[in-house]
């Protein structure tokens, strides 16, 4: 046999039942293993590394088997709808790895990240290029969604990092998905305090630790701080111009991170601004998470919070007319008021529709009670012209990943605003002492913009029971 006839060889595996694959190019390289794009489109195969890190052959016969084992426990989980690339089926003997599925059009998120760094003076200019907060935002709601419903089964992923985790390569999408699954158990990993450079919480990386979902959350949020302001959260001045011994000592915990309340020491004079998050309960989470978490493991927010944040900033999102960008409009915005966007001087739209969640007490006569005593949210949703969106009712923090079937559909266009009851539940539409059923359509015409001084209600549930209410001016 050639030495191209052996190479060809090496580069095909079979899997259990006999299938057979072609390593046709590398995708990502881990701690444990290597993932290949094979010659079927969206089959990927990661092969077990048979040498560790010092080139030494691995002979334990009882941790593969075990390993072999617990990715046979993967194959037979039910993870539904998850964003995974979960193990398919067992490479045949005496190869160890698995098959599994992705889509294709997916880089991984390293690659984006290491962009960003590469762009040097030009971060601003690529941070639009890479789809601005909007695309940023997504990506990081879609995987604190597949993350929360992992913890929501009493699982954890395990070594998350940015190698693992594999978004669109058109940054007008935002597609997210997790690969690399070997990791994800029911409990910590026992004797496991395996993670990535950079992305560790600071308990594993000094030893003391094992892997939990409380270690998920740390790696989550150092990858959500890194690609919403190009910075690693531990990484200010003090330790990019300091020794390795410094990075070394950050990562470990001992130095405080770059926006810390009471500690400037290490403070970053080169990041993107954390203005860009900063007028939402993100900025909250982050300083709850590297400083009473950094100590506390417990005190870190958990994924559910994480998702509710970041869906309730994609809902604040307006669009810049002028360079197209997407900025985060504060949650004390009123329509009467004005927002310069933060990447070129133009003002934001004026002609939006704000939208305000209410909750109405259950009462008889709830629909002509006194909206003063109705109790606001907080919550705010913003319609542009040419976007529409889904409103579903508030829900509690732990399950905010789930979609209610009482929740509507609004669109605004060049025609008016309209409203799209979905199936489920009862839905009234308001203005005054005027109440009116929608069972089907109902559009607002743009000429009837302005005519009216008083606000419009739109009432997500039956009227005499608690429910919600969207209040808005047209």
């Amino acid at each position: 046999m050639s030495t191209t006839e052996k190479q060809r060889a090496r580069r095909v595996v079979q899997d259990t039942k006999g299938a057979s694959y072609q390593l046709v190019e590398e995708m990502s390289r881990g701690g444990q293993g290597i993932v290949y794009r094979t010659n079927h489109p969206q089959v990927l195969v990661k092969g077990l590394k048979n040498k560790d890190e010092h080139g030494r052959e691995i002979k334990d016969v009882q941790a593969i088997q075990r390993w072999r084992e617990h990715i046979e426990w993967l194959t037979r989980q039910d993870f539904g709808a998850l964003k995974l690339a979960r193990p398919l089926i067992l490479l045949a003997p005496p190869r160890n790895g698995y098959v599994m599925e992705l889509m294709d059009g997916l880089v991984s998120l390293e690659s984006v990240l290491n962009s960003f760094l590469e762009a040097g003076e030009e971060s601003a200019k690529d941070y639009l290029k890479q789809g601005g907060l909007r695309r940023r935002l997504r990506i990081l709601g879609q995987l604190a969604r597949t993350l929360n419903q992992l913890h929501a089964r009493g699982m954890l992923y395990g070594d998350l990092s940015p190698a693992n985790i594999f978004v669109s390569d058109d940054p007008a999408h935002a597609e997210t998905w997790l690969i690399d699954c070997d990791n994800i158990s029911l409990e910590a990993h026992r004797g496991l305090t395996l993670h990535t450079v950079d992305y560790g919480a600071p308990e594993v990386v000094r030893g003391e630790k094992l892997l939990c979902s409380l270690t998920d959350c740390w790696s989550f949020a150092v990858i959500a701080y890194q690609l919403l302001t190009h910075n690693h959260p531990f990484k200010g001045d003090m330790v990019n111009d300091g020794e390795p011994e410094d990075e070394e000592a950050a990562l470990r915990g001992e130095y405080p991170w770059i926006n810390d309340n009471d500690d400037f020491d290490n403070e970053c004079s080169s990041n993107l601004p954390i203005h860009l998050v900063e007028n939402s309960r993100l900025s909250e989470l982050f300083h709850r998470c590297f400083e009473e978490g950094l100590k506390n493991p417990v005190e870190r927010p958990t994924m559910a919070e994480w998702l509710e944040a970041l869906t309730e900033c994609d809902e604040r999102l307006v669009r810049c007319a002028n360079c197209g960008a997407h900025n985060l409009l504060p949650a004390d915005f009123n329509e009467d008021g004005s927002q310069e966007c933060f990447f070129c001087p133009s003002e934001l739209d004026d002609s939006l529709v704000l939208f305000e969640e209410f909750i109405v007490p259950a009462a008889e006569g709830a629909a002509t009670k006194n909206p003063d005593e109705w109790i606001a949210t907080g919550r705010k949703v913003v319609l542009q012209s040419g976007d529409g969106r889904e409103l579903k009712r508030l829900m509690p923090t732990f399950s905010y990943d789930r979609w209610p079937g009482d929740h509507l559909q609004v669109e605004y266009s060049e025609n008016g605003l309209g409203i799209r009851p979905l199936p489920d539940g009862a839905l009234h539409l308001q203005r005054g002492n005027t109440v009116k059923q929608l069972e089907r359509y109902q559009g607002l015409k743009e000429s009837l913009r302005g005519k009216h001084d008083a606000p419009y209600w739109i009432h997500v549930g039956e009227l005499d029971q608690q429910h919600i209410v969207w209040q808005f001016r047209w």
